[in-house]
């Protein structure tokens, strides 16, 4: 209806990256330009001197200069772009050979007799699957989850939480993740991958606390259908699904899918390996996920055409996320030929020298759960947030590991109670669950997250999680 005036509606994160790109260039303008002498340590890594900064003359950016900095920072970053479109395009074609899809459908029908021990172990396998894949990848398992919860007697919710938070949990401390911690720890200048242990650790306390949320949820529908979140629509279900059909007309996993899955382990741990241990940087990771997609769609039994329409599906997926990282990236190159960012680092960090050395990986956290807000991407994120914040643990005496940590948790865990997170409302779609519903049932959730962040980022800084 012309006339008819629109909600507040966020704009588009491009529109967001250049605003602060604007703010970026205006602030060179104003804000003190100062400078701190950077060194290299022992292991060969650019730090930041805490005692050395100095003031000097003002180099404002022009405006007119915005477009060239961005192409430049898209060619700068071309190493973790491609790394990125090379990794969604090889789980793109592991996913095609139908492995994972036969997989868990064999799981659901050889216990579909044992719900509770059943939803435990499912639990359980997103959380591990969603240290690598984003939910939002896994959409498709929606449907098949909603429909053995349902004859479980559980409902729509608990299917949705077992990927929206059992695997978003998992994602968001990202032991394995090629989108954040990869990209952040690649900034960081940290071995990929490294300092996995405590990532585990922590992955491990937060898929504990999510599946006793879950199952309690889950057991209390079961003995009261009547108390479910979305009782009208398991209803409707039950009065036009009267005769389902039988979830045991299961096709047997291939030998070639069970190469496909192994072979994808394989793989996934070999990169780990090789960033921990052979410090693999970004081209040679983007290497190992093309050899991925080539074996898995081979052992999968795919065409060579199959392959790369497959890796060609997955690789547009990132393409958008690519083009962030580039306009992200332009906005440190800004402040940094401005010759303000190591002012507006001094600023940070004697804000944060005057907390607890205890509250200040929790508050670093808190700062990156903001920043989410208006950058939901984790990638983008993480190339807009770490030049500023390693400086920052540098100053102050906090580990770069424990710095990725707290961009981890704030980045990743926002993104599960966000509206505008494509991660949630993907799932959440093709669920039919509305956000307000969904906020009923995660609210209480993602207040324990937010405790059990701020106590892994606090351990993290107090014993001085390592390397660096």
């Amino acid at each position: 209806m012309i006339g008819k005036k629109k909600g507040f509606q966020i704009p588009h994160v491009f529109v967001i990256l250049f605003s602060m790109i604007l703010i970026a260039t205006a602030m060179t303008y104003f804000v003190p330009a100062g400078t701190f002498v950077r060194l290299k340590n022992a292991a060969g890594n650019t730090m930041v001197d805490p005692k050395s900064f100095a003031y000097v003359a003002q180099h404002p950016i022009s405006f007119l200069e915005i477009p060239m900095y961005i192409a430049k920072s898209l060619v700068s970053s071309s190493t973790i772009i491609w790394m990125l479109v090379t990794g969604t395009g090889a789980a793109e074609v592991a996913l095609a050979t139908g492995a994972f899809d036969v997989g868990i459908k064999i799981m659901i029908n050889k216990f579909k007799n044992q719900q509770m021990l059943l939803l435990i172990g499912t639990i359980i396998l997103f959380g591990i699957y969603g240290m690598r894949q984003n939910p939002v990848g896994m959409v498709g398992f929606v449907p098949i989850l909603i429909l053995f919860c349902r004859l479980c007697g559980f409902d729509a919710m608990v299917a949705v939480s077992i990927i929206v938070a059992a695997a978003g949990c998992c994602q968001s401390i990202g032991p394995v993740a090629p989108a954040t911690t990869m990209v952040a720890q690649s900034i960081a200048e940290l071995p990929i991958f490294s300092g996995i242990g405590y990532r585990l650790l922590v992955c491990a306390a937060f898929l504990f606390v999510t599946g006793v949320y879950i199952v309690r949820y889950a057991k209390k529908v079961q003995a009261h259908p009547e108390l479910s979140l979305v009782r009208d629509m398991e209803d409707d279900w039950k009065k036009n699904h009267k005769e389902e059909a039988d979830i045991a007309e299961v096709p047997r996993m291939t030998g070639y899918q069970k190469m496909v899955v192994v072979a994808f382990i394989s793989l996934t741990a070999l990169q780990v390996y090789g960033g921990i241990f052979w410090q693999w940087k970004n081209v040679e990771t983007s290497a190992q996920f093309i050899l991925m997609a080539v074996i898995c769609g081979l052992v999968g039994h795919l065409s060579p055409s199959q392959i790369a329409r497959s890796f060609s599906k997955g690789a547009e997926k990132m393409m958008v996320a690519g083009l962030m990282i580039g306009i992200a990236t332009s906005i440190a190159k800004i402040l940094a030929d401005g010759k303000i960012i190591d002012t507006i680092v001094l600023s940070i960090a004697s804000v944060l020298s005057y907390a607890p050395n205890f509250l200040q990986g929790p508050i670093m956290f808190v700062a990156n759960v903001l920043i989410n807000i208006f950058i939901p991407s984790g990638s983008g994120q993480a190339a807009t947030v770490m030049p500023l914040f390693i400086p920052v643990a540098d100053i102050i005496g906090m580990t770069r590991q424990t710095c990725v940590l707290a961009f981890n948790c704030g980045d990743g865990l926002g993104n599960y109670f966000l509206p505008q997170s494509s991660a949630l409302m993907a799932n959440l779609m093709v669920a039919g669950i509305s956000y307000s519903t969904w906020m009923k049932f995660f609210g209480k959730l993602f207040g324990l997250w937010f405790l059990l962040a701020c106590i892994a980022c606090s351990l993290a800084q107090v014993f001085h999680y390592g390397p660096f």
